[in-house]
């Protein structure tokens, strides 16, 4: 079987998240499997193609999603040619493979919902003040036009992720949350999502770190892109009153800066104004290559991963095979992947109290964490086992075929 992966993003040059360490690892478990994988990715700075473990990847020079979403036509239509591809997978945001599917409507396409686009602004526009929306509401109307602005309401039928998706034979999500918001917000029947979860090979290095009952070092860590996405409003408060409470704690934080709950200031610098009382024990570290993770995270006792929504957390992932105590967002996909009080802590990313009350949970009880952190291994590795995914996603893919 002969699988094209269209998605702009990609490691190294544009897949620093979710989607990014999804195509990289769903493609290397398919080519292990002996199928023909080809990658058709964006690059800010090349146009190359290369072979990497074990599968094909073609870099297609772009400046953005959508310019990756025209440019990607002709590459894909020279490897068409040369021999058919049997089927094409696609994240639905931007619609990747848009005009590929256009080009070949005969080819399978199978979309994978990882997080729309509306999905992610109406999150960020919950930090908005109503004087910054009241004042693009005024000047709209000072420009003699009417625009509701962040109080526009939103018609699904005419969103282009949606209708990228509705160009799917088959439609996949990784985790329950993320099919209940499609069959919310689109009005999609729940037997046209599949949920496939995300594969996950867990790092020898991830898996080496100790759990200790007594760590010397008694640190939380966060560790992710930093934006309001993340939960780093509510999760900052929460630190806030964490580190004032339990001296002997410090915070770690671990990613690229982005945007704060303002337009004028980024978030990190947020941060620090927010825990300018107790800074001394704040560390803001810049994200970090992959193989540094293991060593950055090794000292960190809990991990606390907030996020507003997630379709799927390879962050948490990480943390869990890490043998780390994860406190997640109970309305994401991180439910999926925690069990509550057994391989972690599930809490609503929006209510400051209930995240303290977790972190205070764990900083209090060394023998639960412990064990937490030993069976958030052991679940990890079970449940998005590659070698069973791959498996399972090979026997998705030719039914797809198949059935079209």
């Amino acid at each position: 079987m002969r699988i094209a992966y269209i998605t702009y993003e990609f490691p190294p040059d544009t897949g620093k998240g979710g989607i990014g360490t999804y195509s990289k690892q769903v493609a290397s478990i398919m080519a292990g499997l002996g199928l023909d994988i080809h990658v058709f990715a964006g690059s800010p700075k090349k146009q190359a193609s290369q072979k990497i473990s074990g599968y094909h990847v073609h870099f297609i020079e772009c400046d953005n999603g959508f310019d990756f979403r025209e440019n990607v036509a002709p590459v894909f239509s020279k490897e068409h040619y040369i021999l058919p591809f049997d089927l094409i997978e696609s994240p639905e945001i931007n619609g990747n493979a848009w005009e590929v599917k256009k080009a070949f409507p005969l080819i399978p396409l199978v979309v994978r919902l990882h997080a729309p686009n509306w999905l992610v602004e109406q999150l960020k526009k919950r930090y908005v003040s109503f004087f910054a929306k009241f004042r693009f509401l005024l000047g709209a109307l000072r420009r003699g036009r009417w625009d509701a602005g962040y109080w526009r309401s939103y018609n699904f039928k005419v969103d282009p992720d949606y209708r990228f998706t509705l160009l799917a034979n088959a439609i996949t999500a990784p985790s329950q949350t993320m099919k209940n918001w499609a069959m919310e917000n689109w009005r999609l029947a729940d037997n046209t999502i599949i949920i496939m979860p995300n594969p996950f090979t867990a790092p020898e290095a991830l898996l080496a770190l100790p759990i200790h009952l007594h760590p010397e070092k008694k640190e939380i860590l966060f560790f992710g892109r930093l934006n309001v996405l993340k939960g780093l409003v509510n999760g900052t408060l929460a630190m806030k009153r964490i580190l004032k409470e339990f001296p002997e704690y410090y915070f770690k934080v671990i990613g690229d800066d982005g945007e704060g709950p303002t337009s004028k200031i980024l978030m990190r610098k947020w941060m620090q104004q927010q825990l300018n009382g107790v800074k001394e024990r704040v560390i803001f570290i810049d994200g970090l290559p992959y193989e540094q993770l293991p060593a950055a995270i090794a000292d960190a006792t809990i991990v606390l991963l907030p996020s507003l929504f997630e379709s799927f957390s390879y962050t948490c992932a990480e943390a869990m095979a890490a043998g780390k105590a994860v406190i997640g967002s109970r309305d994401t996909g991180m439910a999926d992947m925690i069990e509550h009080n057994k391989t972690g802590l599930l809490v609503d990313a929006e209510n400051v109290s209930e995240i303290c009350a977790a972190l205070k949970q764990l900083i209090g009880d060394n023998e639960g964490r412990c064990k937490m952190a030993v069976q958030a291994r052991q679940s990890i590795q079970s449940k998005y086992n590659a070698q069973k995914l791959a498996k399972d996603y090979l026997h998705f893919y030719k039914n797809v075929v198949i059935t079209d």
